[in-house]
């Protein structure tokens, strides 16, 4: 595994790890830096089964965490690595429309 490889799977996992406390702080109403940041004013902009369904972003991150620590334990990165970067660009793509269009 190349060395930008095993940075961008740690990178992975503190991201994953900070939005899952992110998430956790906002539902329970706890403001702080981390609950506000980059968060979006107001009520959901989506459908309310839409943007509860499953805790979507929950289970992502959680997705995001487990892909990358199998990734380090396999001391390879391949299509589960690949698959953290295709997850992340989307996630990344989905909160720009989120953010920024509705």
């Amino acid at each position: 595994m190349n060395r930008w490889q095993r940075i961008w799977l740690y990178l992975v996992i503190a991201f994953s790890g900070l939005h899952i406390v992110r998430d956790i702080f906002q539902d329970l109403g706890i403001e702080n830096f981390l609950s506000t940041t980059l968060a979006s004013p107001g009520p959901p902009k989506v459908n309310y089964m839409v943007y509860w369904t499953v805790f979507n972003t929950y289970a992502i991150a959680f997705a995001e965490i487990v892909l990358a620590i199998i990734c380090l334990k396999r001391n390879t990165f391949g299509r589960l690595g690949i698959a953290t970067m295709i997850i992340a660009a989307g996630m990344f793509l989905l909160w720009l429309y989120y953010f920024f269009v509705l």
